[in-house]
């Protein structure tokens, strides 16, 4: 039996996914049809909007006190503003009066709403007769104020629903007169008033807040996750994906800002400029994101991209500048921006399909069902509010395909960043693993080479002990045997046998671990040579100076430096025929070792003999030490012959010892 993978990669499996990723954003946006009919924000017939209005300067209190403001003053007084109005402090050192005329054809049959954002504070007359004011907070109900985004986002503005008695709305003309106060350094303001029956208004005014919500919702979401996304890549300059996703948000963000702000916030042309590129730059960013973040492979469609952001941003940027309308097709350029953005989008949206059907991943195909939508719900909005706009009448939906995909890439990159840290405690888990793996076999291998260096170390201990044995103690109690065989006499024989025991003695201190105390190793050599030398003749003279430790004679090195000593004196009584042995150590070369010096004035060296067994172990053991070991004749410094040098009999050995 076939599994489900393999029956979701057959033809049949790519069919049923391509219907579905096709007809699901059709079926999508014919719900959102259906929404935008069930909460829409086109007027009704019954509904008036009041887009224009005149504006008269005056500080006075009541409108029969100002010229122009009473049903019955004539209709030109005063300049004509569209509506809504945006007035700087500059422009109204006062108070502000506007007044808007209109007519109902039928009289009221039931109470009528009047709804107007205003800013600062506002009194509003119909004919002459005051119906409320928002200083006193009178006459208009509790629900006036009850979205919480129109009241915090529309920079102070206040917004003011009226109900109105059908007494005072009979057939005919009517005048409302609205007195705005002195403005502050905010401005003033006022919206295009809409005034019909409580019915019609109160659907009208639902719809609205559902869609104002939405937006502001929209709009602070993509603030709130472009800003985030930014964040991350100012700290993170490698994951450059979150800075285009963040750039991408903030874009998307400021599309919607002019559902929220009560009036532009850059001068004229500026904003439209400003809002122009924006939307080519996040069609753009879009393209740019379904290519990564769907592993699309293709160069194309980043050379697309790249033309399109190039050419939009200068055309679109200099259209907006220049004023051309979106909606005057005589002119070339309305096609060109409809046109570019639905290639875009078509293009985007069959990337994003086609790597869907291609990985077979859910996520993908959410994704693409995603960007679909948010193409057919650009295409719908501008096809019905832009080409065909006397056919019927839309709602911008736009701002749940905005939803949609700032939803879509939150999740997406909120998945990359969660996975990025689980990767990271991942990494750390197998750093930490492969570390203690790595220590323990550090340790195993360190045992091991301690355990092979104690071992050579004792070889080497056991080598170098049965050689000693073997040259010293050895060769003496082989001498000792053959006096003993030929009948030598006993106090010979207790000689060798004393020699012996010297010999061994020095051999149990040569063991010894010392610290560096070079005095100490010398004052014990001469406690067990003292005997011998005295036998042999010998005058000991000691001027031992007070000298550092010495580095090289720690630990074992001690041993080295009483083998040295042991043999020169070995070949003082035995080949130099001296009578005196002079032991002298001082600091030298500056402080930087130490010189032992031992001479005897015996018969001195002979040139013509050859380097024995003896020097030559002498040298191998100073070099072990690290030291330098010389021999030489004896010369006088002259203070007691005239300040003349002269040679004298004997021989000095001189061995320097560093101190570092």
């Amino acid at each position: 039996m076939p599994s489900r993978e393999n029956r979701a990669d057959s033809p049949a499996g790519r069919l049923r996914r391509l219907v579905l990723l096709v007809a699901l954003p059709l079926l999508l946006l014919g719900a959102v049809h259906l929404l935008s009919q069930q909460y829409g924000t086109v007027l009704p017939p019954q509904v008036l909007r009041l887009s224009e209005a005149r504006l008269l300067k005056g500080d006075a209190l009541e409108p029969a006190a100002m010229p122009g403001a009473m049903p019955t003053d004539a209709a030109s007084v005063g300049t004509r503003r569209s509506l809504p109005l945006q007035i700087n402090e500059t422009e109204a050192p006062g108070a502000l009066w506007l007044v808007m005329d209109f007519e109902l054809r039928a009289g009221a049959a039931t109470p009528f709403w009047l709804v107007i954002q205003h800013r600062p504070a506002a009194a509003l007359y119909l004919d002459g007769q005051l119906i409320a004011n928002s200083g006193l907070g009178s006459g208009y109900a509790t629900e006036d104020e009850d979205d919480i985004a129109q009241r915090g986002l529309l920079l102070a503005g206040r917004r003011l629903q009226v109900s109105i008695p059908p007494s005072l709305l009979q057939a005919g003309p009517h005048r409302l007169s609205v007195r705005l106060a002195r403005p502050g350094f905010e401005g003033a303001g006022l919206s295009a008033p809409l005034i019909g029956p409580a019915s019609e208004m109160r659907a009208l005014q639902e719809g609205r807040r559902f869609w104002q919500v939405l937006r502001v919702s929209t709009a602070l979401a993509g603030l709130v996750i472009g800003a985030f996304m930014l964040m991350v890549w100012l700290a993170l300059r490698q994951e450059w994906l979150y800075g285009v996703t963040g750039l991408f948000c903030l874009c998307t963000a400021l599309l919607l800002s002019p559902y929220l702000l009560n009036g532009a916030l850059l001068p004229a042309p500026w904003w439209r400029v400003t809002l122009d590129i924006a939307d080519v730059v996040s069609k753009a960013l879009l393209m740019f994101l379904v290519v990564r973040l769907f592993g699309i492979a293709a160069r194309w469609p980043m050379r697309l991209f790249i033309g399109y952001l190039a050419l939009g941003v200068v055309i679109d940027g200099w259209a907006a500048f220049a004023g051309w309308s979106w909606t005057d097709f005589t002119h070339p350029w309305p096609w060109w921006a409809l046109g570019s953005r639905a290639l875009v989008l078509a293009v985007t949206a069959a990337l994003a399909v086609r790597a869907a059907l291609a990985s077979g991943r859910r996520a993908l195909a959410v994704g693409a069902v995603a960007v679909a939508l948010s193409g057919w719900l650009w295409g719908y909005v501008s096809w019905f509010a832009l080409v065909a706009s006397r056919q019927m009448g839309v709602v911008d939906v736009n701002v749940i395909g905005h939803a949609v995909l700032i939803a879509i890439a939150g999740v997406a990159l909120q998945r990359r960043f969660v996975g990025s840290l689980r990767d990271q405690a991942m990494a750390r888990v197998r750093l930490e693993q492969a570390l203690d793996a790595r220590t323990r076999e550090l340790q195993s291998r360190w045992e091991q080479l301690q355990d092979s260096e104690r071992q050579r170390t004792a070889a080497q201990e056991r080598e170098r002990l049965l050689q000693e044995m073997h040259d010293g103690l050895g060769s003496q109690l082989v001498t000792a045997r053959l006096c003993a065989e030929r009948g030598v006499a006993s106090e010979s024989l207790v000689g060798l046998l004393d020699d012996c025991i010297r010999e061994m003695r020095l051999t149990v201190d040569a063991l010894a671990v010392t610290d560096g105390d070079l005095t100490l190793l010398l004052a014990n050599l001469r406690h067990r040579m003292g005997p011998r030398l005295q036998d042999a003749g010998l005058e000991l003279d000691w001027q031992l100076a007070d000298v550092p430790l010495v580095p090289a004679l720690r630990g074992v090195g001690g041993r080295e430096l009483i083998r040295i000593v042991q043999e020169a004196l070995s070949n003082v009584i035995h080949h130099a025929g001296a009578t005196r042995v002079r032991f002298e150590t001082r600091v030298v070369e500056g402080g930087a070792a130490v010189m032992l010096l031992i001479a005897d004035n015996g018969r001195g060296l002979d040139p013509a003999r050859r380097p024995g067994n003896g020097l030559r172990g002498m040298r191998r053991r100073a070099g072990q030490l690290g030291a330098r070991i010389d021999w030489r004749t004896p010369r006088d410094d002259g203070r007691h012959d005239g300040g003349h040098d002269r040679a004298m009999a004997g021989t000095e050995m001189v061995l320097i010892l560093p101190l570092r």
